[in-house]
């Protein structure tokens, strides 16, 4: 019987292809699990459920996560501030009416009902709160650069701007977590422009709420 031969060229694009390939299916299944996650909460659902969102079987998880927490982990990697990376390289002025406009969809109604492509802070904080320290540091290291971005648009001296930043972070997803936990009424969006209004007065800027 005949030996196939390969040359190391094609070994070589086999090899691209199969990292490709694996990357691509990694991406799929965080993508997927992750609106799960951020519906059903961490232990509101078991591997296999992560893994048929994302259209995939039990083994084709495990090929890409050790664990669940592992994907945990790569979620918050992928998605913690994600909303508010645009906001990077613009100058003071820019970056204050961008982050307005962001903030008025981070607080908007459609944001609060929209818990699975919604953002993973109001989502997920309290289960990284109980995950283990590899998950915890992403957060911390995702958090401290989110707050970074929005520092410059804040006013003051650059820690008064930090402090500012994280205070702003703080209250805006502490105000979805709120509103989603109320019942349906005037409440709801009073919560949530009264946190419009404390962002705002944060930046320096002043305009209507966020609708």
């Amino acid at each position: 019987m005949l030996a196939v031969r390969t040359s190391p060229e094609s070994e070589r694009s086999h090899m691209r292809y199969s990292k490709e390939h694996k990357a691509k299916a990694k991406e799929a299944i965080v993508r997927g699990a992750s609106r799960v996650l951020k519906r059903d909460g961490f232990n509101g659902i078991g591997v296999d459920g992560l893994a048929a969102s994302a259209h995939v079987t039990s083994g084709g998880f495990y090929s890409n996560f050790a664990t669940k927490e592992a994907l945990l982990e790569e979620v918050i990697g992928a998605e913690l501030g994600a909303m508010f990376a645009g906001l990077a390289d613009a100058d003071q002025p820019e970056r204050r009416r961008r982050l307005r406009e962001l903030i008025a969809v981070y607080l908007s109604d459609d944001h609060c009902r929209d818990v699975a492509d919604g953002c993973v802070m109001p989502s997920l904080s309290a289960d990284v709160s109980r995950a283990g320290p590899h998950v915890r540091e992403t957060y911390r290291r995702r958090m401290a650069e989110l707050v970074a971005t929005l520092a410059p648009a804040m006013q003051g001296t650059p820690e008064q701007q930090r402090q500012l930043a994280w205070a702003a972070v703080a209250t805006i997803v502490g105000a979805v977590t709120v509103a989603r936990a109320l019942p349906p009424g005037d409440e709801t969006r009073t919560v949530l422009d009264a946190a419009f209004a404390a962002v705002m007065r944060m930046a320096e800027t002043s305009h209507p709420s966020a609708g």
